[in-house]
């Protein structure tokens, strides 16, 4: 359960006489997550979501609500911050910053399917362009400079053949020159329990703890790993193509872009496979929830390092024309 710090309900209700959102009629914790403590909270005017930050600085925490309010205002389907009376998006609850976040509808999809992956796909794209124009930033928390010093502190643990597997993709990026990719604001972590559906149609997107500026292309591969894999891992055709097509719709991927991709699936899958094998590997203090195991990325890895033709006959008929 995601519940580092406990709220007890006289001190729910001294904090949200800060908001005009009328009194509070049920309070929740939710059993879901791992960095940030979680409450379902309903009042009077409508339901939220409660969250006490347990990690993220006063600086990460401007930018990552004020990016979903930015990406809001433009019509983004996104959980939205709610500010209190005096225009402020967090302060302080039980010694943690805290905010409340509207509510978004519906229930997130396990399997998702082709409708599921367009639906994300042209959403995605739409956050890319908004998320453009956005004036804060955020460097990647888990960027490049965060997989190096993983993987110094991970080596003495690391197998010769993932070590050199590593390397390799590492020295692929370097080559590749990844800051010619356009870049801006990405959520960085779109797996399918990060938004919900209902009636068929997209809820919203949500939890943008790890929200930052990087390549837009970087956040595809994210969500291609996530959303349009068969059970062993590799990339369904029909997924991926739903996926990419809905996003190209609304947002013309360049030339430059789809050639990184095949690269850009592996740095992923890396990102994903160090940063669950460090946490198993350094867990926190006080950790409450489970850690997830490695083993999936590092597979996925693995797959996505080997199979660089089939990726690239897969992509082909998505390329600019």
């Amino acid at each position: 359960m995601s519940v580092y710090t406990t709220v007890e309900i006289p001190q729910l209700e001294q904090f949200l006489t800060r908001y005009a959102l009328g009194k509070l009629r049920d309070f929740q914790p939710i059993a879901a997550g791992i960095t940030n403590t979680n409450y379902y909270l309903d009042t009077e005017l409508d339901r939220f979501v409660l969250t006490l930050y347990e990690q993220h600085s006063n600086v990460e925490l401007d930018y990552m609500l004020g990016l979903q309010q930015h990406l809001a205002n433009l019509s983004v389907r996104c959980s939205e911050p709610v500010k209190d009376r005096n225009g402020n998006f967090y302060s302080q609850l039980n010694r943690r910053p805290a905010a409340i976040i509207q509510r978004l509808p519906g229930e997130v999809v396990t399997a998702p399917a082709d409708r599921h992956c367009a639906l994300i796909g042209a959403e995605l794209a739409r956050f890319h362009m908004a998320g453009s124009e956005y004036d804060g930033f955020r460097t990647n928390p888990r960027g490049i400079d965060w997989i190096l010093t993983a993987c110094d502190k991970l080596a003495p643990g690391l197998e010769a053949s993932d070590s050199y597997s590593i390397t390799s993709t590492l020295d692929d990026c370097r080559r590749f020159r990844l800051e010619r990719l356009p870049h801006g604001a990405i959520h960085a972590d779109l797996f399918h329990d990060n938004a919900l559906f209902e009636g068929g149609e997209l809820g919203g997107i949500f939890d943008f703890d790890y929200a930052c500026n990087d390549s837009f292309v970087f956040d595809i591969a994210v969500l291609l790993n996530d959303w349009c894999i068969d059970n062993d891992g590799h990339l369904v055709a029909t997924l991926v193509s739903s996926f990419l097509d809905a996003y190209q719709q609304q947002r013309q991927l360049e030339a430059i872009e789809l050639e990184a991709l095949p690269l850009m699936l592996r740095l992923g899958a890396l990102r994903f496979w160090l940063s669950r094998l460090y946490d198993m590997s350094f867990p926190l203090n006080g950790e409450l929830t489970f850690i997830k195991s490695p083993d999936e990325f590092r597979h996925i890895h693995q797959l996505r390092s080997t199979q660089t033709d089939t990726l690239n006959e897969l992509l082909l008929p998505h390329h600019v024309r």
